[in-house]
C-alpha cells in the first residue's frame, strides 16, 4: 500500500513538473524567446521521458 501511494506521489510530482514546464514553454512563446523555449522544451521532453527510463 505505502509503495503505491509512493508511485502516485511521484508521478503527481512528474505530471506538477510538466505543467509547469509547459507553462514557461507558453510564457517563452508569447515573449518571442526562442532560446527560452528550446530550453523548457527539452526540460519538458525529458520529464515525459522519465517513467519510460525509470520503468
Amino acid at each position: 500500500m505505502i509503495i503505491n501511494l509512493e508511485y502516485l506521489a511521484f508521478f503527481m510530482l512528474l505530471l506538477t513538473a510538466l505543467l509547469l514546464s509547459i507553462k514557461e514553454m507558453s510564457i517563452a512563446l508569447d515573449e518571442v524567446d526562442v532560446e527560452r523555449f528550446t530550453l523548457w522544451t527539452g526540460v519538458a521532453s525529458v520529464i515525459a521521458g522519465l517513467p519510460i527510463m525509470l520503468w
